[in-house]
């Protein structure tokens, strides 16, 4: 394994585990808030950047040992250094200690992915900021802009406006998480902006301009008043990492969007090189990468007689924003189904029918179901919710397996817990829901 920062990659250091712990960090701020209506009442917080950023590390380098220990347990030699193929089965290693050259049968890329720059909009990590950089400050800002309204952008929104920065957000297409289906994004938009995050949706022709008199930036829009804040955030995607890796030279083949290519076994052009995760494109989720790190593993040393867990790609992949209320999707939408001819039957439960919802203070949202319309096959599920990024588990077991409406109807789900809401949902689709009015 060789690894030219720390292990874990980015999901461990720069995005998942961090950013998630920040947004608990910033929940607290709004629960105390919101606990004046149940008659406890705190005073005003206070916001130490400097321990919540120690808070935090902490966590994960905690994390990061772990995977170290793994490695010695299970016998992986750890090489730090940059890496670079120089011919189909050999890595040279670049470190402070000079160069070595490592000589394998098979060699796997997992290099991952780093934030896209906008042209005119890159880095300087003081006034303007990526995800990386964000997870660095030392000061709050008191006006931030975040540029990108995907599941990045509004994680980072959440986390700054309760912390007590003003937001604003700016998008270029013309609604939050493009791809998403309305039903969702309205509601969730809706949610953020009672909170106070301002947003700026189907914006063209943004431009830079640093404040000569301030220390603040200034955003400028085709036919609006310039936005000025303390900080802008570019959170507009993510794009391959492959600089230096010798891709070229070896002559492996890129896609257009300069994602590796590989085959339905992860293998390259080259034989005998794979590429996992990120840097092949699709999702980038963390998950999904680590899925196909146990798929090709299994392929290329099979344990004897051993039934390999993962013998096929799993159609079923969820993906979960950490605003609040959460978002979590598995499966076709409502509009991709009906977008590839599907018939559907769809069924939207509101959160407020599950009592669950009412304990925990938290009433917005819904629970979307798209099923097949003569078998009643769940095709896929739409969740907007507190807890959502739990309720998407037992949902994506129902797309993956191909269970039906009536197979999870069928299921005992405890009460009272926000799961209820994928039963109900489920019975809603038969037209047997009890806590709505079935349509």
């Amino acid at each position: 394994m060789v690894e030219e920062a720390s292990v874990g990659g980015v999901c461990l250091n720069r995005g998942c585990i961090p950013v998630k712990a920040l947004l608990h960090a910033a929940g607290i701020v709004r629960n105390s808030l919101e606990a004046r209506g149940m008659g406890i009442v705190f005073g005003q917080p206070e916001i130490d950047l400097l321990s919540l950023g120690t808070w935090q590390r902490r966590i994960v380098e905690r994390l990061r040992r772990g995977i170290e220990f793994l490695f010695k347990t299970n016998g992986v030699e750890l090489i730090r250094g940059k890496a670079k193929l120089l011919k189909p089965k050999t890595v040279g290693v670049r470190n402070d200690n000079g160069e070595i050259k490592i000589t394998a049968p098979k060699v796997i890329i997992a290099t991952g992915s780093i934030p896209a720059v906008l042209p005119g909009l890159e880095p300087d990590h003081k006034r303007i900021i990526d995800s990386n950089s964000a997870l660095n400050l030392i000061d709050l800002p008191r006006q931030i802009i975040i540029i990108g309204a995907g599941a990045i952008g509004l994680e980072f929104a959440t986390i700054f406006q309760r912390l007590g920065s003003k937001v604003l957000v700016l998008e270029m297409c013309d609604s939050i998480l493009p791809g998403v289906d309305k039903d969702i994004t309205n509601l969730l938009q809706r949610q953020m902006e009672r909170e106070g995050v301002e947003f700026h949706l189907g914006v063209k022709g943004m431009s830079c301009q640093m404040s000569q008199s301030t220390a603040g930036v200034q955003v400028c829009i085709e036919g609006k008043t310039p936005l000025i804040a303390d900080k802008i955030l570019v959170a507009a995607g993510r794009k391959a990492n492959t600089a230096e890796l010798g891709l070229e030279e070896v002559g492996i083949e890129l896609q257009e969007t300069g994602f590796i290519k590989t085959d339905r076994s992860f293998q390259t052009n080259v034989k005998g090189v794979y590429a996992i995760g990120d840097v092949r494109g699709g999702p980038m989720l963390a998950h999904k990468a680590m899925h196909e790190g146990l798929i090709l593993s299994e392929k290329l040393a099979p344990l004897q007689n051993s039934e390999l867990r993962t013998k096929n790609h799993p159609r079923a992949i969820p993906f979960v924003v950490y605003t609040d209320p959460e978002v979590a999707i598995v499966g076709l939408t409502e509009s991709e189904a009906k977008n590839n001819g599907m018939e559907v039957s769809i069924s939207k439960v509101p959160v407020s029918a599950v009592g669950r919802s009412l304990t925990l203070g938290r009433t917005e949202g819904l629970c979307k179901i798209i099923a097949d319309r003569k078998t009643k096959k769940i095709l896929g599920v739409e969740i907007v919710a507190p807890q959502a990024d739990a309720l998407i588990a037992e949902a994506t077991l129902a797309v993956e397996l191909g269970l039906t409406a009536e197979d999870l109807g069928k299921v005992v789900h405890p009460h009272p817990t926000m799961s209820e809401l994928l039963w109900e949902a489920s019975a809603a689709v038969l037209g047997k829901a009890i806590h709505i009015v079935n349509q």
